[in-house]
């Protein structure tokens, strides 16, 4: 249409598009500080011209413009920064994880502290140097007999917090198999209502921005980069679970499909907080059962010395039977304690009746090798003991720093994705000045079209 009528009809279009952007621009502002979200952008392109050229064009050669049209409203996101971040992501949620408890773990064990079972031994056996310079004295007896008790309840509760810190880490476990499952549901809902808005020819950009979040917390529950999960999410992803291979080793066994498929994902494929609890999981038992050892050890070694037997014949394997009824400590592996001093000395400390060659023994007890724990391997109680600290020190350092490097990588990661997809209130209000000029100057087009229109109709009455 040429004339002044399509002269209208093009400033209209404009009046419009600029509405169209102004409304846009404060739907970025309004989400600026809402997580995930991506900001958004009007595209817009030129209407087809006026008229067609042709020898019988009523315009001539030439052709004039009709003014602008949106053609769709779209996220600024880079699909590359998306997955650079989710590469990354289930690295981050295992070291978390990881990180969490072995921090717990060296608070547990609490070295090097006046009460920590280092120092426990330290006082323990110091004692039995006292005892040597009077084996009857009943006050020395006492000392001998409360550093006992000290040690044997410090072994026992700082292994009734690994097994308690153990639960903890089972409950998470099934805590994120929960909610991986509750994420699953939230995209299928998604996947389902971005469907029907697509269906309409339009771009679901807020629904698509919900999805990309939850795929976001995903991927630091496990790897959704691994070509079985991410197979299995993009056929319809429904369930995950923690179950025993044949072997008895856990594995994430996934429902998928239509119809339904399961597939098997070893431990060590799964990655993110999954794998981390799975990891953390069998390194407490491990500790656990190392200060177990160490309980037994000192059990042994002391019953054995204050016997009057040799150290060449212990047996360092676990459930080696004792005397209750003559032994200073009462091992005790499924109990709770697990060692404790013998009631018959703790009710009354004269009972402890030794000579100053065994009190001397007892005390040189800490330094001298013999069989400890189920390898076997001839130790002392001290060396032992420091080996079971030391490797989680190292252990813990290099969880620590993984952390520090892993945060770090991923919030530069982020950041690069943020300085594309994020709003910029500077940028926003500076396209909302343009967008706002564009707005009045299509209104001015109006305007004048309008004075134009009132000369030719109200003209022609004069």
């Amino acid at each position: 249409m040429a004339g002044l009528l399509g002269s209208l009809q093009s400033a209209r279009s404009g009046m419009t598009v600029s509405q169209m952007s102004i409304e846009t621009t404060s739907h970025n502002i309004n989400n600026m500080n809402t997580p995930g979200y991506s900001r958004q952008k009007v595209e817009q392109s030129a209407k087809s011209a006026y008229s067609y050229p042709g020898y019988n064009s009523s315009m001539g050669a030439g052709q004039l413009g009709t003014g602008v049209q949106a053609t769709d409203i779209t996220i600024i996101r880079n699909t590359f920064y998306d997955f650079q971040f989710r590469n990354e992501s289930h690295n981050q949620g295992k070291i978390n994880v990881k990180y969490d408890h072995y921090t717990n773990m060296e608070k547990i064990f609490n070295e090097p502290s006046e009460t920590s079972i280092s120092a426990s031994i330290a006082n323990f056996f110091s004692s039995w140097q006292e005892l040597t310079k009077n084996p009857t004295d009943v006050a020395s007896k006492d000392i001998v007999t409360q550093n006992g008790k000290y040690l044997a309840d410090n072994i026992s509760n700082i292994k009734e917090k690994l097994e308690t810190l153990s639960s903890q880490a089972n409950v998470k476990l099934n805590e994120d198999v929960e909610s991986i499952n509750d994420m699953l549901d939230q995209l299928r809902e998604l996947d389902k209502q971005i469907k029907i808005v697509q269906g309409s020819g339009k771009s679901p950009n807020d629904l698509m921005d919900q999805r990309d979040n939850v795929i976001d917390d995903l991927s630091f529950k496990m790897n959704v980069g691994n070509d079985d999960i991410k197979t299995a999410l993009e056929n319809g992803l429904s369930k995950v679970e923690i179950t025993d291979s044949a072997s008895g080793e856990k594995q994430l066994t996934l429902t998928y499909g239509n119809p339904s498929q399961t597939k098997d994902i070893p431990a060590d494929k799964i990655s993110g907080e999954i794998q981390g609890s799975l990891e953390m999981i069998d390194k407490i038992k491990e500790y656990t059962t190392s200060l177990t050892e160490l309980a037994k050890g000192i059990a042994t070694g002391v019953n054995q010395v204050l016997s009057g037997k040799s150290l060449d014949n212990v047996d360092g394997t676990l459930g080696t039977e004792i005397n209750k009824d003559t032994d200073f400590f009462v091992f005790d592996e499924k109990g709770n304690p697990i060692i404790k001093v013998n009631e018959k000395y703790t009710k009354n400390p004269r009972e402890l009746n030794v000579t100053t060659d065994i009190a001397q023994n007892m005390y040189k007890l800490k330094d001298e090798k013999f069989a400890i724990g189920a390898s076997g391997e001839e130790t002392t109680i001290d060396k032992f003991y420091n080996n079971i600290i030391q490797k989680l020190g190292n252990e813990a350092q290099e969880v620590i720093r993984n952390e520090k490097n892993q945060s770090k990588i991923l919030k530069e990661i982020d950041n690069l994705r943020t300085n594309v997809s994020g709003v910029s209130l500077d940028e926003e209000m500076i396209n909302l000045v343009q967008f706002q000029h564009a707005y009045n100057a299509s209104a001015k087009v109006i305007s004048t079209i309008d004075s134009l229109l009132d000369v030719v109709v109200n003209g022609l009455k004069r």
